[in-house]
């Protein structure tokens, strides 16, 4: 079902080869965290070294596929590497990590637009739905097997991500955010458990379920569609993630209204949101609340009132903790001029074919969503699939896909496969 699929022989083992690295860099984004958390638990200590070593190695995979004749992606690069750097000098001080957040969607985007192949997509959810569902059960029904062999909250006590403080001496056991102290939202008779599977913590399970309902809601022609969406819906619920539950119904019940939303209302609504923010902190001066939807608008609030125009601008850094919003993390990280210029680069980008606009609206719906509460949506663990399924949507021919694999139902029911003597 790939155009590729008629090249030569040598440049079907070059194809090969990237679909060799790609599965590579994807499966071993969704997995490199539990690796490391095994290896801190029963062989060796880790610290967060080890974690950058690890996202520069599977993002320089994923760069490999990506870089080819075309000039796109070094255009870009070399806009936003040079943007950052004059950021850098401005404020004195240099973020790696911002860096990083945004090499992943460039590396693993361009991955899924070079390959351009909707079998490995679909291949490669199936394998992430496997891994992420068998270990998930493993860690609802055998917990403290799994915590004998995945220490999670020493994994990020190593990392130092989670300090004694915050654990109050407790040093085995799941993520701070793996149990609730309330009763769940999902499915109460499930207990207060999160179960976080592969990513250790329930937030980016909650994320991957969004992901991968999407892919299959707009994939009619994948196989076990269905199974995949209930898999999707089965993670949500198993990590409490009301987020992912709550965007897989808004993305249904946009379905059918995608194609007629202009991009330029997609391009100004992250900006909107963020003055109706900033207005309604002025307004009741927010200092943030509950760990809902309304206090984290709170908490946006509470930070975007604070935040001096030097900031905004981009040329000063803050030492303001905006983790728990997704816009302030972006604006402060990035300046208004430098989000702006990363918003339209994704509202923008061009389609092969008018179909994939419909996968291209639910992941920015999601991305609208998630920077109300969180920044997670830079989180490696879940980026990399998702930029790379979506690099795969837009340069896809949707109607050359849907005519082939009609050609392949026709063919499957006039010569039925038979069972061996």
């Amino acid at each position: 079902m790939d155009p590729a699929s008629s090249a030569t022989p040598s440049a079907q083992l070059q194809e090969q080869l990237r679909h060799a690295l790609a599965t590579i860099a994807i499966l071993g984004a969704l997995t490199f965290n539990l690796f490391l958390c095994f290896v801190n638990t029963r062989i060796m200590p880790v610290s967060e070294s080890h974690v950058m070593m690890c996202e520069i190695l599977l993002i320089g995979c994923a760069f490999l596929v990506a870089f080819d004749r075309r000039l796109d992606i070094y255009l870009i690069l070399t806009l936003f590497v040079s943007y950052m750097l004059l950021l850098f000098a401005l404020r004195g001080v240099a973020d790696v990590k911002a860096m990083r957040d945004v090499f992943i969607p460039v590396a693993f985007y361009f991955a899924g637009a070079k390959i351009q192949s909707v079998r490995l997509a679909d291949r490669l959810i199936a394998l992430s739905v496997a891994i992420v569902l068998v270990i998930a059960l493993f860690e609802y029904f055998l917990l403290e097997t799994y915590l004998d062999f995945f220490n999670v909250l020493g994994y990020y006590m190593a990392r130092g991500t989670v300090s004694p403080e915050d654990t109050f001496g407790q040093t085995r056991g799941l993520f701070i955010s793996g149990i609730r102290p309330e009763p769940r939202s999902l499915l109460p008779f499930l207990g207060q458990h999160r179960v976080s599977s592969v990513f250790l913590e329930p937030v980016s399970a909650g994320n991957f379920g969004a992901i991968i309902y999407a892919w299959a809601l707009f994939r009619g022609g994948m196989r076990f569609r269905f199974p995949v969406m209930a898999a999707a819906l089965a993670f949500t619920i198993l990590a409490d993630a009301r987020f992912g539950f709550f965007t897989c119904i808004v993305m249904t019940l946009g379905l059918p209204f995608y194609r007629f939303v202009p991009k330029i209302v997609w391009l100004v609504l992250p900006f909107l949101t963020l003055a109706v923010i900033a207005a309604y902190g002025l307004t009741i001066g927010a200092e943030g609340g509950p760990n809902d939807v309304a206090g984290r608008l709170k908490v946006t609030a509470a930070i975007l009132i604070d935040l001096d125009l030097s900031v905004v601008l981009g040329s000063t850094a803050t030492s303001i903790f905006t983790a728990d919003s997704g816009f302030a993390y972006t604006l402060t990280s990035f300046g208004i001029f430098g989000f702006i210029g990363l918003w339209a680069a994704l509202i923008f980008a061009p389609l092969k074919d008018a179909k994939a606009w419909s996968f291209h609206s639910m992941i920015v719906i999601y991305l609208l969503l998630l920077m109300l509460i969180s920044n997670s949506f830079f989180s490696i663990k879940t980026a990399a699939l998702m930029w790379f399924i979506l690099g795969t949507a837009d340069r896809v021919d949707w109607t050359w896909v849907q005519a082939v694999e009609k050609q392949e139902k026709a063919a499957s029911r006039r010569h039925p496969t038979t069972p061996n003597a």
